[in-house]
């Protein structure tokens, strides 16, 4: 009776069919047929799972499949035309072996003195240097106070000569802040954006006595500077235009070249200044009532020191040189000076010259002309933030050179190249998930983000929750932009809504979105009616392919995207 009822559940079309009647005496057919199919069953079995031992040991590779064919036909939806040689997603070389970049502290402090009283003696002198130095406001301030007109022009003047007077760390702050019209005056920004250009250099003695100093005193045997008067100045150094006197690494007799040489003494004007803002800061923290321990200011003045101490030594910026020149290898547009290392010390760069005209005295240009430098400026940076990881820090105007080799073909010269942005993958991967998260208007996914990356928080389950909420409230109630194309109106939004819930966002995501800001500033004085979120979403896409397929198989491969245009 078993074995016919199992045979009538059975799913043979023939035993379905037979009748209560014949059963018995198909009891024994029944029988054979189900001992027969529960064998099939088994073998089924025993196949399946094989078969499942085989996706288990292939998984990776059919998910890093099916993300390239999702990112393929997301970039065939772009605007642009991909070559194969975009569509190749090679990880960073250095995050095979990452392990942070180096921590310049212990250089700042051997620098200051072994002892406390040495580094009190030399921080109490440098505050009696900078108090003499803008001693002089007690008064303009009031002055321009009752009478604007008259003061307002000897006030901004005192403020250029002071800064330049004060060192490279107030030149690069003021650099810095001049581009940050949402945060300070439009007067600020106005009056004091000629120091991003061009600063008060040294004299010529003080260069040849450098030149001396580093490659001896036949260094006019290697090297001819034909005019003593430097064509650039910054707050860390200045150029002159030369050429070679000897052969030398792989460029000829004659090769046109500039020579980077650095500002006498300010290298300890720097150790100090960054040793008296760390004090500044431990002194803020530990005031209770301005409860400004949530900020971590001590870790900001560590991050800017950290960014800065690195642009004193420029045998550093030849290495970064060598890295930009690795990674736009294959982008033809895009070309950067080639470094000279056998003239290379830390306080002499030599390099390629590099010929052209500042970028934005093209924006008188023709339409195309602008157009085509806009996108080709957008999709430099964009490569850097989101495939190279290895982004230039100081991308302002006066650093982008262009040169017209045909008409309507352009070669962007970057330059400047001491001042880079690394995060590592960690990092660049929270960088990616919440831009990612943005630019799709999923506001509660990048607040949350935002806050798990957090240090030093003191938010309450509370605040937390406001946090997101509000950031989730910005995006809808600029449900018609996009973040990449608003990125400055975004940024002071979610930096107030950090500071009222306390809540301290992470420098990857500030860096990405300043860079970002910057360079669709000069996209936008070419071009106004750029679209950033076609080129910058297809970054997006490509960087979170590159983080899942590491995920995925458990470390970085090389792949190729068959791209559909």
């Amino acid at each position: 009776t078993i074995y016919a009822a199992a045979a009538v559940r059975s799913s043979s079309p023939f035993l379905r069919r037979v009748t209560l009647r014949q059963l018995p005496l198909q009891a024994k057919r029944a029988h054979s047929e189900f001992a027969f199919r529960l064998d099939q069953v088994r073998h089924a079995s025993n196949h399946f799972t094989a078969r499942n031992a085989r996706w288990r040991r292939n998984i990776s590779k059919l998910y890093a499949r099916r993300m390239l064919e999702l990112a393929a036909a997301s970039a065939a939806l772009s605007r642009e035309k991909l070559t194969l040689s975009e569509a190749v997603m090679t990880p960073p070389t250095n995050w095979a072996d990452w392990h942070g970049r180096k921590d310049w502290t212990d250089d700042l402090l051997e620098s200051l003195g072994a002892t406390w009283y040495q580094r009190t003696w030399r921080g109490m002198t440098r505050l009696g240097q900078l108090g003499l130095l803008f001693s002089p406001y007690l008064v303009l301030s009031p002055l321009r106070m009752l009478n604007k007109e008259r003061f307002d022009p000897p006030f901004w003047q005192y403020s250029l000569w002071s800064i330049e007077k004060a060192g490279p760390t107030f030149i690069k702050f003021v650099q810095w802040a001049t581009t940050r019209q949402d945060m300070f005056s439009v007067d600020f920004c106005t009056n004091l954006s000629a120091l991003r250009d061009k600063t008060k250099g040294h004299s010529w003695k003080e260069t040849e006595r450098l030149l001396e100093q580093e490659f001896g005193p036949d260094w006019k045997t290697k090297v001819q500077i034909k005019d003593q008067t430097p064509i650039g100045s910054g707050c860390i150094a200045q150029v002159y235009r030369g050429t070679l006197r000897e052969a030398t690494d792989l460029e000829p007799i004659g090769k046109d070249i500039a020579l980077k040489v650095q500002h006498p003494g300010i290298w300890n004007k720097v150790c100090v200044d960054f040793y008296l803002l760390g004090q500044v800061a431990d002194l803020l923290e530990a005031v209770p009532f301005l409860n400004l321990s949530y900020l971590s200011l001590k870790d900001l003045v560590h991050q800017f020191c950290n960014i800065m101490l690195p642009q004193l030594d420029l045998t550093l910026e030849a290495k970064h040189l060598d890295r930009f020149l690795r990674d736009f290898e294959h982008d033809e547009s895009i070309h950067f000076p080639r470094p000279l290392h056998t003239l290379t010390r830390p306080k002499i760069l030599t390099e390629t010259f590099c010929f052209g005209k500042p970028i934005l005295s093209y924006t008188r240009a023709s339409l195309e002309d602008r157009k085509t430098l806009a996108y080709m400026g957008l999709q430099s940076t964009l490569k850097m933030i989101f495939l190279h990881d290895f982004v230039h820090g100081d991308l302002h105007p006066g650093n982008i050179l262009v040169e017209e080799k045909a008409p309507g073909k352009f070669v962007m010269n970057l330059l400047d190249c001491g001042l880079v942005v690394e995060l590592g993958p960690k990092q660049h991967d929270t960088m990616v998930k919440i831009l990612g998260a943005f630019s799709r208007r999923n506001g509660r996914l990048a607040g949350q983000l935002m806050v798990d990356t957090a240090s030093h928080t003191q938010a309450s389950p509370l605040d937390v929750e406001l946090f997101v909420a509000g950031i989730e409230q910005i995006c809808l109630d600029d449900a018609d932009n996009n973040f990449v194309e608003h990125v400055g109106d975004y940024i002071a939004d979610i930096c107030y809504m950090a500071c009222k819930h306390k809540v301290k966002l992470e420098a990857t995501f500030i860096n990405a979105a300043l860079a970002m800001e910057i360079t669709e500033g000069i996209a936008t004085a070419l071009y106004k009616d750029i679209k950033v979120s076609s080129t910058a979403l297809q970054m997006v896409v490509k960087a979170e392919m590159m983080h899942q397929l590491n995920n995925a198989t458990g470390g970085w491969t090389k792949s190729i995207v068959n791209t559909v245009v």
